[in-house]
């Protein structure tokens, strides 16, 4: 504490003081009093004061940490599973054997068993007088020798352990795994029923504090919006019988993500659904988009519990309302053939490109042609027509390969699947759904886990994406992307190869393969119509790039320019806090609804795989075994015995046989 100089100590200061300079002088020497005992600015400590001081031992109020392994007397706690923590932090410092001795409510303790000799002892209670409570008696002298068994070291001990581990990682943390750190770690050996058993019981904290989290639902969804400003949260619940609200659909899209793809994507849409694999079963359904490298740009989500044309007519109904679909015009979407999805579509946006994956197409196709093994090439050569010539052509030749498979593809109608009849001005030439399909596989892993868990894996993965992404858009040096790099070189060797002659008005005529093409680089266009299609020089173009010596990068449209691609990830998700932190939202709890009645194929099951009976076997259940024949006593006939058993209970008395009666007669 800062002292002040008493009267005394200035007589004997040889500085003569007098008037102003005396109280210049107190000052001076009250400052440097001050300076010499500060102390540096120091958070979550907490200060010390006199009265917190006991003659006894170490302080009364102490910062109740876990993993220091100190025990001490008087040393508090909030309760007496805090005491075993600090126990268990104990013997994984020591490694010593303890064993619990006392179980009361309001009394612990423990003791060693190492050795008959060892007496160390500690003991803690809650008193009356004290309900903190302390460690009331300590013996801290140990004469054992630790050998790496340790009787407190017990199932739930160790799940406490490797509890939040194997949340975060359930796969590499299995019972190996678990014994081995804790031998290597903390020198004590469990066997691996044990580690089992342990890993069991903290799975089931983990299901139950999942559990917890769903529950909230409301709550993760005020998370979203407290951290993303501008987003949508949909939670729709049904009322069931009981008055519970049961959950029905969820429907998230960030306000960053549908700005940014308004803004700089082309207005491609990929729609796809998956399943959900945990314990609340489900559909959960994406749209994707392009950015400028043509790589995936998540842009919202949804989990409905089935893929029914009333959750995608919902889901659709929440896309054309947060990204401004209005009617479809000017949008394509891209998906497969699901009945309830096209219909929606038809309803709500009966103006956009709907384009058919021909994945699909192409494995219903084969399901019916299994052994026509040259119908792949065909197929996939038709829908890369990229004009209404090339696509006649490839149309003949599946007619002169097998009509039957000419009659399904007409069927399907390849208009809807063909690049030769898309729309100018998009400049997105897929003809599939493999960048969605692409998607659910990145969250496999993420379908796995209890809902909201899912929810933050997918967020989190969304999230992670955009900031890599960042990175390398602003590390990128080109012009344009490094699709565009990657597209033109499969067309460098024909490129090259094209004879190019001049017309007037920026016309060229391009001669290559026996084909001659006319080519504007002033409007982009080409007449096989790639040019158009993709937004990147077609080989025809870009030979005459080659002649003339031009920059191709020149000739790529606004769409795969570098710039475009760093706005494309210029913000991204905001990220959020744990379930500790959500808000309190308005609303009730949200239940788990039953199990939905999946489409599709009913699961075979053991009673379907049992042996069908024939025309003329009883359909009725058999007798047990025991009741299926009764034994006949040979001798007399009688059913309550047989004869092995007749000659024995009358063998100790005279007997004849009456060749007439047939049975045995005792004399008179």
């Amino acid at each position: 504490m800062a002292v002040v100089p008493h009267e005394e100590e200035l007589a004997t200061n040889p500085i003569d003081v007098e008037g102003e300079d005396r109280d210049e002088f107190h000052i001076a020497r009250l400052a440097e009093t001050f300076m010499e005992g500060e102390e540096s600015i120091q958070h979550d400590v907490y200060p010390e004061s006199d009265e917190d001081e006991d003659e006894n031992g170490p302080p009364r109020l102490t910062n109740i940490t876990r993993g220091d392994g100190s025990l001490y007397k008087n040393q508090p706690f909030y309760n007496g599973i805090a005491f075993k923590e600090a126990v268990t932090d104990y013997v994984l410092m020591t490694g010593c054997n303890l064993k619990q001795y006392r179980y009361d409510k309001d009394k612990i303790g423990f003791k060693c068993v190492g050795s008959e000799k060892c007496e160390w002892q500690v003991y803690a209670a809650s008193l009356p007088r004290d309900p903190m409570w302390r460690i009331r008696l300590i013996k801290d002298v140990h004469v054992c020798i630790p050998n790496g068994e340790c009787e407190m070291f017990k199932v739930p001990v160790i799940a406490r352990l490797f509890v939040d581990k194997i949340r975060d990682n359930p796969d590499y943390y299995l019972p190996a795994k678990i014994e081995e750190i804790i031998l290597e770690n903390w020198k004590i050996s469990v066997t691996r029923p044990q580690c089992q058993s342990a890993r069991r019981k903290a799975l089931q904290w983990i299901e139950l504090e999942y559990d917890m989290q769903f529950s909230r639902l409301r709550d993760y969804g005020a998370e979203i919006l407290d951290a993303n400003k501008d987003s949508v949260v949909v939670i729709d619940t049904v009322t069931s019988e009981d008055g519970k609200e049961l959950f029905n659909r969820f429907y998230v899209c960030f306000d960053v993500l549908r700005r940014t793809w308004k803004d700089s994507c082309r207005p491609i849409l990929g729609v796809d659904g998956c399943f959900l694999k945990h314990k609340i079963k489900g559909q959960l359904l994406v749209a994707l988009g392009r950015d400028a490298d043509n790589a995936i740009y998540p842009i919202a989500w949804s989990v409905v519990q089935v893929e029914n044309t009333e959750n995608w007519l919902w889901f659709v109904q929440r896309l054309k309302i947060d990204l401004g679909l209005n009617d479809g015009d000017g949008f394509i979407m891209i998906s497969d053939r699901q009945k309830g999805l096209i219909r929606a579509v038809e309803l709500e946006l009966p103006k956009i490109e709907h384009r058919m994956c021909v994945r699909h197409i192409y494995a219903n196709l084969k399901k019916n042609h299994a052994s026509k093994k040259q119908m792949k090439p065909l197929i996939w050569n038709l829908a890369w027509s990229y004009n209404e010539a090339q696509f006649k052509q490839r149309l003949e030749r599946i007619f002169a390969y097998d009509t039957v498979v000419y009659d399904e593809v007409m069927k399907s109608n390849p208009r809807r699947w063909c690049r030769a009849f898309y729309k100018i001005g998009n400049y997105c030439e897929d003809v599939d759904n493999n960048f969605t399909e692409s998607f659910n596989k990145t969250i496999n892993k993420a379908r796995e886990k209890p809902f909201v868990a899912m929810l933050e894996m997918v967020r989190r993965l969304a999230m992670i994406r955009i900031a890599k992404r960042l990175d390398l858009a602003y590390s990128h040096k080109g012009i344009c992307t490094p699709y565009v790099k990657k597209f033109l070189a499969k067309e460098h060797k024909i490129a090259a190869a094209c004879k190019v002659s001049s017309s007037t008005n920026g016309m060229f005529e391009v001669r290559v393969s026996g084909d001659t093409h006319r080519v504007s680089l002033k409007k982009y266009t080409c007449t096989c119509m790639k040019y158009q299609i993709c937004g990147i020089p077609c080989e025809h173009a870009y030979g005459v790039i080659l002649n003339k010596k031009l920059t191709p990068e020149d000739y790529v449209c606004q769409w795969f320019r570098t710039n475009m691609w760093k706005r494309n990830y210029a913000e991204g998700i905001v990220p959020q806090r744990g379930a500790r932190f959500w808000p309190i939202s308005e609303g009730g709890s949200v239940d788990v609804p039953p199990d939905p009645a999946q489409t599709g194929r009913k699961k075979i099951t053991k009673a379907d795989k049992k042996r069908k009976k024939g025309v003329n076997e009883s359909p009725t259940k058999k007798q047990p075994k025991q009741k299926k024949r009764i034994m006949h006593c040979r001798v007399c006939g009688s059913a309550e015995h047989n004869s092995r058993f007749h000659k024995k209970q009358n063998q100790p008395q005279a007997a004849q046989v009456d060749p007439s009666q047939g049975c045995i007669t005792e004399e008179n």
